[in-house]
């Protein structure tokens, strides 16, 4: 038997599609206007719940999208806005006086 998914992903076998594996990097938004009235009731109903993700998951009814994280701050690594003194007992020591 084939086993559709969202995308080319292949879930590992053991997992639970939709529940307790997704592809790497990604997010799910369940779309329950695509399912039947059961599957909504399974959702909502803990412990069944996972079941209707991977229902949702062979049926078409999860869309697999990019993670939300942001890309990398382009400017690199920035000095703190308030700058801790250097302290020691250099040349520019004034404490002494």
């Amino acid at each position: 038997m084939t086993e559709f998914s969202p995308g080319a992903w292949v879930p590992p076998p053991g997992v639970l599609p939709g529940w307790d594996w997704l592809p790497p990097g990604h997010r799910l938004a369940a779309h329950l206007d695509r399912v039947p009235w059961w599957v909504r009731a399974w959702y909502r109903t803990p412990l069944l719940d996972r079941y209707a993700h991977v229902w949702m998951w062979h049926h078409g009814a999860l869309e697999v999208l990019p993670s939300w994280e942001p890309p990398p701050d382009p400017t690199g690594d920035r000095e703190p806005r308030r700058p801790v003194p250097p302290t020691g007992s250099g040349a520019g020591d004034v404490s002494g006086r």
